[in-house]
């Protein structure tokens, strides 16, 4: 008995020592994260204060590598804030559902996002609780590659003496003084706001991605790293704010790419932003901070994993995590054109800072089958915006094959042939992970608000929501890129954009020794002036032109066009500028000025001053002229009036026929002859629920993104005249003359229009760009201004509209930047010595 109770004794004892022991080291362990500083607010009692990074030459402090947690464990953000554990919205759609109970997930930005508050304190059992989800954060680390290049298969950079490019800018003469004041005014408005931005966000979200300029406080949309501190970096150098710049750098230093709150990394997004703002701020800066480029290697190490396929076509979101990356991947079937083609930039800038090929064979490689692909699409010369980058589908299709613009036809489209491999890949089989398998996102936050799959008839899966972690069969998967599941779109908005707008900017980074960067573009801009360009009807005489975006909602039917214009295509503008002067494609330039002038007119026809994110016009026909005509323009307001009065007369004499009836009721006493279902059907359906005077609004299912815009007061005349309900639409809708329909009616900080108006300002020295993007910086200033920094607007095309709660990144990093650099000396940024990424970071032209 005494033995047993002695034995019982000392194993208490002993267990007692291991956990006090097993306590004392883990709160000796440096932090596993060490992004940017908190605002200088108080904070949660969630949010504590880590300590600042040790400074080892910008490189992440070394901490030890944890156990692989199993899905569903809780991650801890980088800077305080954290997220409850999230179903891993795996690219494989196996996902583990949360262990985490609701009550015990702590604040995160799906929750809501962060807002400063007053509350101090904090309980001794939340630090210890928060210390301990600390050491659960896994970190990033460098694994053998499954499907690795060999050194003598590396695609190397070109090498010898860059060719002698065309210039882009135009000669400037020397300005008036007169003129100079004028300029330099502008300028320093245009710095004042820009600082404006900057502090509110180093107040209220530092170290973190965006701020929140209506009530304070930040949000993390693009994995906590600071993307708006990167974004920004190099727009701080062009402005002369040096000192600013000097901070923002001590900032960088505390970032760790190693790991994230976020389960998967946006390719796309944190190659332009993060990326791309560190090689551009080491560039612009004259290659005086080294830990600039150092870190954009320590990003680009971890960016490598997702090209690790079996085509090394990457992965767009990726699982960077040790217990995910080291499982096998292949690319998307959904893969987004523009975030599949937008890399090669940024990669091949590092691949020149670095001497390493194997960053330039990463993104030579995607060239090279989007260069195969071109030829064989159902338009040549154009990409489906979506494409089968996995590797597993075999393409059949037919060269040389093309559809007159004007005369659409069936015909016989690729065909795909899913190989033995891809019809061994797993489905989930269990509901939650089918409901993730399913669940729609958004690909990145500044993606264009369109639904991109337009066929009813044949539901596509949403982009990235496709497996992508194979096992074993993705050995298999080794072919290129085809056509995507679905209907197939086509045209140079989003989400294709910026793929077309890098072929004549990689080709100016390779100093002109990579052809095949001109011959994929001279392809593109022949069938974008043959299959999307077009002439709106405007009412004023004014030759502007905008580009189409064309569908084709099954393999065996027509093109169906939609005439378009969008904020994000207003990109194309500078694109046909640059590629004109570039490849020496004359008439080019004019019509870079008809795209670009198109925007600016669409910023005119507002009440704000501000052009919608997407609306609807009539196409001019290419033979005739293009003239005002407003019976036209009301038959596209109105296009089934016949209809809709033929069955509001019906409705009406039924209206009419049981009035009868009621009164002959009241006073025969006899029942109401019975009428056929047909008669009894809601007399307010039909294709339009309308209303009599022109000031109530027409609505229907396509006009209810109107903001506060119903029906107004009672229902008069449910079947208005042809003119009446042209008219209502008009006035209730404020369409500007020619547009029949406002899409999208945001202002979302867009860069893409005044970017075209700063290129056709240094291409052609023509004043008349500098009027017209001051007068755009004025009306975008005055309605986004906020006490905090700048938001994003609901509606342009009301007299006072509302602000929403964002600010994203490429405000300060593009916007402004290009407001400022319209009005700066030509020799700022000099565009014959630079090439700017899609993010407008400057990367320097190098001479071989």
């Amino acid at each position: 008995m005494f033995r047993a109770r002695r034995y019982r004794i000392l194993l208490i004892f002993a267990a007692v020592f291991v956990l006090a022991v097993v306590h004392f080291s883990r709160s000796r362990q440096p932090p596993t994260v060490t992004l940017g500083v908190p605002p200088p607010v108080d904070r949660p009692d969630s949010y504590p204060q880590s300590p600042p990074a040790a400074d080892n030459k910008g490189q992440a402090p070394e901490a030890p590598q944890p156990t692989p947690q199993p899905k569903g464990l809780i991650d801890s953000t980088t800077s305080g804030e954290k997220v409850p554990s999230q179903p891993d919205h795996s690219d494989d759609g196996l996902s583990t559902p949360d262990n985490t109970k609701p009550s015990d997930k702590p604040p995160s930005k799906e929750d809501g996002p962060y807002f400063p508050n007053n509350s101090g304190s904090q309980s001794q059992d939340k630090l210890d609780s928060d210390h301990l989800e600390d050491q659960q954060v896994p970190h990033w680390k460098k694994l053998p590659e499954r499907y690795p290049v060999t050194p003598a298969d590396l695609i190397k950079l070109p090498t010898g003496k860059s060719k002698s490019l065309p210039k882009l800018q135009a000669k400037f003469s020397d300005e008036a003084s007169e003129d100079k004041m004028k300029r330099l005014n502008r300028l320093s408005t245009i710095k004042s706001t820009f600082e404006h931005a900057w502090n509110g966000y180093k107040a209220n979200a530092m170290g973190h991605d965006e701020v929140l300029p209506l009530r304070g406080g930040f949000k993390d949309t693009f994995n906590g790293w600071g993307a708006t501190l990167v974004d920004t970096l190099d727009t701080l150098w062009i402005m002369g704010l040096e000192e600013e710049f000097s901070i923002a750098v001590d900032q960088v230093k505390k970032i760790d790419f190693t790991t994230s709150k976020k389960g998967e990394i946006p390719v796309f997004e944190t190659a332009i932003r993060y990326l791309g703002g560190l090689l551009g701020a080491y560039d612009i800066s004259g290659h005086k901070y080294d830990l600039l480029l150092d870190k954009a290697i320590e990003l680009a190490e971890v960016l490598m994993g997702a090209f690790d396929t079996p085509n090394r076509m990457p992965m767009l979101f990726y699982k960077w995590k040790p217990s995910d990356a080291s499982n096998p991947h292949r690319a998307s079937v959904m893969s987004i054109l523009a975030e599949l083609g937008s890399l090669s930039v940024e990669f091949t800038r590092l691949a020149q800072l670095t001497r390493d090929d194997k960053y330039y064979d990463a993104i030579a490689r995607i060239t090279n089958e989007l260069e195969k692909f071109q030829s064989q699409t159902s338009i040549p010369g154009l990409w489906p915006m979506k494409v089968d980058a996995s590797g597993c589908t075999v393409s059949q299709s037919r060269i040389d094959y093309e559809v007159p613009r004007d005369l659409p036809r069936n015909s016989s489209a690729p065909t795909v042939t899913p190989t033995p491999a891809e019809s061994t890949i797993s489905y989930p089989t269990d509901a939650e992970s089918y409901r993730n398998l399913l669940e729609s996102r958004q690909l990145h936050e500044d993606a264009q608000p369109a639904i991109y799959d337009t066929s009813p008839q044949i539901p596509a899966p949403k982009a990235h929501d496709i497996p992508t972690s194979t096992g074993e069969t993705a050995g298999y998967c080794k072919g290129g890129l085809t056509n995507a599941p679905g209907s197939l779109q086509f045209g140079l908005a989003a989400p294709g954009d910026s793929t077309y707008e890098y072929l004549p900017k990689e080709y100016m980074l390779l100093g002109g020794l990579n052809e095949q960067y001109r011959t994929m573009y001279e392809k593109t801009a022949d069938a974008a002036r043959k299959h999307l360009l077009f002439r709106p009807m405007i009412k004023d005489d004014r030759d502007v032109r905008f580009l189409a975006t064309v569908t084709k909602p099954r393999l065996d039917t027509e093109f169906v066009y939609t005439y378009e214009g969008a904020h994000l295509t207003c990109f194309a503008g500078g694109m046909f500028a640059i590629g004109s002067k570039l490849f020496g494609i004359e008439s080019d330039l004019k019509l870079a000025a008809k795209l670009t002038d198109g925007c600016v007119w669409a910023y005119e026809s507002t009440k704000t001053g501000i052009m919608p994110e997407q609306f609807q016009m009539i196409p001019c026909k290419e033979d005739k002229s293009c003239v005002w005509n407003e019976a036209d323009y009301w038959r596209a307001l109105d296009p089934n009036a016949e209809q809709r009065i033929a069955q509001g007369k019906q409705q009406k004499e039924l209206s009419a026929k049981a009035k009868d009836d009621v009164r002959e009721f009241q006073n025969n006493g006899t029942s109401p002859t019975p009428r056929s279902p047909h008669d009894r059907r809601d007399p307010e359906r039909g294709n339009w629920h309308v209303i009599a005077s022109p000031t109530h609004t027409p609505t229907s299912s396509g006009s209810n993104d109107v903001e506060g815009r119903g029906p107004k007061g009672p229902l008069r005349d449910p079947t208005p005249s042809h003119e009446e309900f042209a008219l209502s639409r008009i006035q209730n809708e404020h369409l500007p003359p020619g547009v029949v329909r406002i899409n999208s009616r945001v202002y979302l900080l867009r860069p893409e229009a005044i970017e075209s108006v700063f290129i056709m300002y240094r291409l052609t020295g023509e004043d008349y760009w500098r009027e017209k993007g001051w007068k755009m910086f004025q009306a975008i200033a005055k309605y986004t201004r906020t006490e905090i920094a700048h938001a994003t607007i609901k509606d342009v095309t009301v007299d006072e509209p509302t602000k929403a709660d964002g600010m994203e990144s490429f405000w300060l990093a593009e916007t402004l930047k290009y407001f400022y650099l319209l009005f700066s000396d030509p020799t700022v940024v000099d565009l014959d010595e630079y090439v700017l990424n899609t993010e407008a970071h400057p990367f320097k032209r190098p001479v071989y």
